[in-house]
């Protein structure tokens, strides 16, 4: 009998979205404090960099996410590996602020979209049913993983032992993801289990039998934009994702400003595992039929009670475990966005319904950062900016109980 292969395609899932994660969004942190010094940058044009990734990104996704839907997801993740490592060298020649938004912003941004996420989550998709809450969980482990390694490989390897400047790094990690990475994934993906003779969940294809392969409806962009669902599940993932770029963007600043700077990499790094933790628990809660607003709710009162706590920490290690059960409720929703606009929109529309909310989820986020850096910049104290980002958080929870005959994610019928 044959090993069913569904559990490779999680592994190199997880793998893929480390690194795509990793190189661009989880190692800034940890640069922008070289690049603010360098450049001689504002607070608020420093932390720019990333929403405007975001945003850039957020207009390939409806693309991306209905190309997933007709064509091979490894033909799309293996010509966005090679654009996205080509884009990463070409950081090495940037000179000034300008030069380098403008390739983090366009052809990193498309090279990580076309790699990342969204298509890793479609290709699990492709090969689970039974047991979709539970792959869908570990697949999105390798986010918050990479947000433990990086931090700490960039500052502590790259730049402290080997001495590299982050022009440097970045060259590195272009050369890495195309000599290595590329190559592998295009010699290991595999579509979905009818190319190896096999059927979702395991067992092997009768011959002759057609395979139940993202089963579902077809959903128009036009009724997605009409259904309410989608409108709920996109504006609750908007202010929870929202509430998390903005911490992440900010935490090195914020440990540097309470005099941690030396830690603060550790600091950042410390959400990470808590996060890998929680997408798997929930992902397994929910395929165990808890209902899934509930778990969402769970999440989100997790990530409120840390944000509650950032300010009344009294030293990196307080700050640390804060930061941890902060990941730990905001880690949990990768895997729930798409565990419920999987279920919710059909398996077959997954790619579609998941890329059309991106572009609003990420509007949302772009403009969370640079507003808590202006609350900053204003009141010379996060305190105020943390809050609002409770309060957001807060709304999420309530909001998650508008959604109108929620599906049974848990259900595979």
């Amino acid at each position: 009998m044959n090993t069913f292969f569904g559990w490779r395609m999680v592994a190199i899932a997880i793998a893929i979205d480390f690194f795509a994660v990793g190189f661009a969004f989880q190692t800034y942190p940890v640069i922008q404090l070289h690049l603010e010094e360098e450049l001689n940058l504002s607070r608020f044009v420093t932390t720019l960099t990333i929403p405007i990734f975001m945003m850039c990104s957020a207009i390939f996704f409806p693309i991306v996410g209905r190309f997933l839907d007709q064509y091979s997801v490894k033909k799309i993740i293996v010509w966005g590996a090679f654009i996205y490592s080509l884009s990463l060298m070409t950081l090495y020649l940037t000179i000034n602020y300008l030069t380098f938004i403008i390739i983090y912003g366009l052809p990193i941004a498309l090279g990580a979209t076309l790699m990342g996420n969204l298509a890793t989550s479609k290709l699990v998709s492709s090969w689970f049913e039974k047991q979709a809450g539970r792959a869908l969980g570990f697949a999105a482990v390798g986010v918050s993983f990479a947000g433990f390694i990086f931090p700490n490989l960039t500052q502590y390897f790259l730049m402290d032992v080997l001495l590299l400047e982050w022009r440097e790094v970045y060259l590195v990690f272009g050369l890495f993801l195309l000599v290595i990475i590329t190559p592998l994934i295009f010699l290991l993906v595999i579509d979905k289990p009818s190319d190896v003779g096999q059927e979702i969940d395991g067992g092997i294809q009768a011959e002759g039998s057609k395979e139940d392969e993202n089963s579902g409806i077809e959903w128009e962009i036009k009724d997605l934009l009409r259904n309410r669902n989608f409108w709920i599940l996109t504006a609750v993932f908007a202010l929870q994702f929202s509430s998390m770029m903005a911490i992440l963007a900010h935490l090195t600043f914020y440990a540097s400003e309470r005099g941690w700077a030396d830690q603060a990499a550790f600091i950042f790094g410390m959400y990470a595992i808590p996060a890998m933790l929680s997408k798997v628990v929930f992902g397994w809660l929910v395929e165990k039929k808890l209902d899934p607003r509930m778990a969402v709710s769970i999440s989100l009162g997790l990530q409120a009670i840390g944000l509650i706590l950032i300010t009344t920490t009294q030293s990196p290690t307080q700050l640390a475990l804060v930061i941890a059960l902060f990941g730990f409720g905001g880690g949990a929703g990768l895997p729930m966005s798409n565990i419920m606009f999987r279920n919710t929109f059909t398996p077959k529309s997954f790619g579609t319904s998941r890329g059309l909310s991106q572009p609003f989820i990420f509007l949302f986020q772009a403009i969370g950062t640079p507003v808590v850096a202006l609350i900053f910049q204003h009141y010379g104290n996060y305190d105020r900016a943390f809050l609002m980002l409770t309060v957001m958080v807060i709304l999420a929870m309530l909001i998650i109980w508008l959604m109108k005959k929620p599906q049974d994610l848990a259900s595979n019928s």
